[in-house]
């Protein structure tokens, strides 16, 4: 993993040097009054620091090389697959649903079947991750998330 930590870093490290450099063309601006280039600039500079980390510690390393293992062996493609249905389905049925219900049910199947973690893990954390996610969008910054047929269980 040392020879892809390496090129890995060094091409986040080229892209945050390139969306550094444009979001400094787009303008800063101010901390009070902020350009339209300054959240990018900022997220330039964290991916470019996180990026040379990698690369230090790739090119610090003494180990040997692991072989590395293949990436779509059967169960990886099947898992792959699977992920991309979720996912698609999440989208179709959203409006009908509405976003509580199927946000809860993928983050079930993603971590119960995809993940293979137990049922009360599963939920749990599903719960958890449905409703913070909901406090987030919905109360604290006041998107409209689909409603869907169970609109009445709105908070």
């Amino acid at each position: 993993m040392i020879k892809a930590d390496r090129i890995s870093g060094s091409f986040w490290l080229i892209f945050a040097l390139i969306v550094i450099i444009e979001s400094y063309r787009l303008g800063l601006g101010t901390l009070h009054r902020p350009g339209p280039g300054f959240v990018f600039f900022w997220a330039g500079i964290f991916l470019g620091i996180l990026s040379l980390v990698t690369v230090f510690r790739a090119w610090g390393s003494r180990k040997v090389e692991e072989p590395e293992m293949l990436a779509l062996g059967k169960q990886n493609t099947m898992k792959i697959v699977l992920v991309l249905i979720s996912v698609f389905l999440y989208a179709i049925f959203m409006e009908k649903l509405g976003f509580i219900l199927v946000t809860l049910l993928l983050l079930i199947f993603l971590l119960l079947f995809i993940e293979k973690k137990s049922w009360l893990y599963s939920t749990l954390v599903s719960i958890a991750m449905t409703a913070s996610a909901y406090l987030i969008f919905e109360v604290w910054l006041k998107s409209q998330l689909p409603k869907g047929f169970l609109g009445f269980l709105r908070f």
